[in-house]
């Protein structure tokens, strides 16, 4: 547990902060994987690699939220940054010039729905979460290396 310790001893107000933050940014997560996951069954309906699609997110936001509460790392911060920044372009892409290359409405522009709008707004306050917390991971780091030592 003390990889969730930011800095000085166990309970101290700024590792209490950093719990806080990191438990909010799990909580985002798994609200944007059971979104995908309600909305799955609908696309396995259209096609089975829209539905495959959603679900791999789903698992990969799930998983991903709970890995944060167990393996609070930069590195895994920098790649929810990346996995959800990417699922983030694809909502866009599918929303302005279409679904991209496959599948039976490939390049139809999809229409905005309540659950994906909800969806992408907890990944963009996702990635601006895992933004800040890499940053002070970061930050704490090169505090307790000596690295601003007088």
């Amino acid at each position: 547990m003390s990889a969730l310790r930011v800095s000085g001893e166990r309970g101290s107000p700024r590792s209490r902060r950093f719990d806080a933050r990191l438990t909010a940014v799990a909580a985002l997560s798994l609200v944007a994987s059971l979104l995908h996951l309600l909305v799955v069954p609908e696309h396995f309906a259209e096609w089975w690699g829209y539905g495959a699609f959603f679900l791999i997110t789903a698992l990969a936001q799930g998983i991903g939220g709970v890995a944060l509460l167990r393996w609070p790392m930069r590195p895994l911060f920098l790649a929810g940054i990346a996995g959800n920044g990417a699922i983030v372009a694809m909502w866009l892409a599918s929303r302005t010039v279409g679904i991209p290359f496959f599948g039976p409405h490939a390049w139809e522009v999809e229409g905005v729905g309540t659950i994906d709008l909800a969806c992408t707004i907890s990944e963009v306050a996702l990635i601006a979460a895992l933004g800040a917390l890499a940053r002070s991971k970061r930050r704490h780091q090169r505090e307790t290396s000596g690295a601003y030592a007088t």
